[in-house]
């Protein structure tokens, strides 16, 4: 009997688990992208995976750059975090560059390779994010890096 009632606790304890995860699915960031066409967001607790291209010491390439946006479409006000981190290797210094947000924003961590960033983004209004590597010799095509909108900090 006690084992029927373990099994069943497991079993509810993973339901609630699941249940519990975010709603949108990371995505890989789509080349080519640009400030006028960028990876959408679907909302808070989306997320991508990126890799920048190595141009350097190619100089007819520019540096890779991407671009990201989303548009506050819920019908109230929304306070979250952007969390970025080059969690291969922070060494890079992959960041990111600017950022056009129709509210607030501050940052409120940085550190090599990572950062996270507070935004209060009111009803209808957009962010454009704009991440890219340090500079064009310090930059691996293999190694990823992750951009999120979360409720949470990460760091």
């Amino acid at each position: 009997m006690k084992l029927k009632k373990l099994i069943s606790t497991l079993g509810l304890t993973a339901c609630l688990i699941s249940m519990s995860s975010s709603a949108f699915a990371m995505g890989d960031a789509r080349e080519p992208d640009s400030f006028n066409s960028p990876n959408y967001f679907q909302g808070i607790g989306d997320s991508f995976e990126g890799t920048f291209y190595k141009s350097y010491p190619d100089f007819e390439r520019p540096m890779d750059h991407d671009y990201f946006q989303w548009t506050n479409d819920t019908g109230q006000g929304k306070a979250f975090y952007i969390n970025f981190d080059t969690y291969q290797n922070r060494s890079l210094d992959y960041m990111i560059r600017d950022m056009s947000v129709g509210g607030p924003a501050q940052q409120v961590f940085k550190d090599t390779g990572r950062e996270t960033w507070y935004v209060y983004l009111p009803a209808g209004e957009k962010i454009k994010i704009h991440v890219s590597s340090q500079d064009a010799i310090r930059v691996d095509p293999n190694v990823k890096y992750i951009i999120a909108l979360s409720e949470r900090p990460w760091w």
